[in-house]
């Protein structure tokens, strides 16, 4: 036995059928097989009864022949109607009993002739046979063992299935949207790591550019630093020999012909502790020279 290429159904109504069969290479099936070797479709329901449909390429030397096949242990009254599909060929097996559990089967041992099996002929440009057969059936027979309301079990079964396929179509979908609005988010989410990773790096060479310009700018303040030291005026620290005051402004000074100076607060008080005919008040309280007026210049320096 040999499996078909490709197989359809469509149900018409509850009791009619039509049943597609595609057989591949059919053209070198006609010159390979043995006379009478068959090639079965699959079992097919119409009602509660089921169906097959077989095709022999080699019947009676020269021709094709297709059957129907009753597969249940009842009797049914059926008709068939075999067709090649787009080639105007068609027979008709008209209304009969069809005796089931036994391996009879009713239909056309000279359905099609070998001659006509060619591309572009009875088969396709590929050289495929597409068998269509249109199965109605009209009664069935009730046997006192067999139970009718196991098809309304099966129906219930099946509405069921047919549900829960629903539910489960409906939350692969919504799992679909799910795992969508995930790698959304996952982009996101990057995007902002590869715009962060951007601003740290930006930041970093901003930092080291600061760190170098600091480095920089202390390297040139420490180098500077020894000509500054060369260059400042050093700080006068100068002090009165009597009141031991250090000289600031804006204190006024006396000094003698040395240049040792006394301040203008102890030289007037000396006086006013001697005499002013005696001339002690005129002398250097330093080396006892006398006064001979202001140091100008220092105090100039002074402010």
């Amino acid at each position: 036995m040999t499996s078909l290429t490709e197989e359809w159904q469509l149900k018409v109504n509850e009791n009619s059928i039509k049943y597609i069969i595609d057989i591949e290479d059919f053209d070198q099936k006609i010159k390979n097989f043995d006379n009478g070797k068959e090639i079965y479709s699959k079992y097919f329901k119409v009602g509660s009864s089921t169906f097959q449909i077989s095709i022999s390429p080699v019947e009676d030397d020269n021709y094709v022949g297709v059957y129907l096949k009753n597969r249940n242990n009842w009797r049914v009254k059926a008709k068939c109607r075999f067709s090649i599909q787009d080639k105007n060929v068609e027979e008709d097996l008209l209304p009969q009993f069809f005796t089931g559990g036994s391996r009879r089967s009713w239909g056309f041992p000279q359905f099609i002739s070998h001659r006509r099996c060619e591309p572009y002929d009875v088969l396709t440009s590929k050289g495929n046979l597409i068998l269509q057969a249109d199965v109605e059936l009209l009664e069935e027979e009730v046997l006192p063992d067999r139970d009718l309301t196991s098809n309304e079990t099966t129906k219930k079964l099946e509405n069921k299935i047919d549900d829960q396929t629903r539910e489960i179509n409906r939350l692969y979908e919504r799992n679909k949207n799910i795992e969508r609005k995930v790698d959304d988010q996952t982009n996101e989410i990057n995007r902002l790591c590869e715009k962060n990773n951007i601003i740290e790096s930006e930041n970093q060479i901003q930092m080291n550019d600061l760190k170098n310009m600091i480095r920089e700018l202390s390297i040139r303040v420490m180098t500077q630093q020894p000509q500054q030291h060369q260059t400042t005026t050093p700080s006068i620290s100068l002090e009165c020999p009597v009141c031991m005051e250090a000289v600031r402004p804006p204190m006024r000074l006396k000094q003698c012909g040395q240049g040792h100076i006394i301040c203008d607060s102890c030289h007037e008080r000396a006086g006013l502790e001697v005499d002013a005919q005696m001339t002690g008040v005129n002398i250097c309280h330093t080396c006892r020279g006398f006064i001979t007026g202001r140091p100008s210049q220092l105090e100039r320096i002074l402010g």
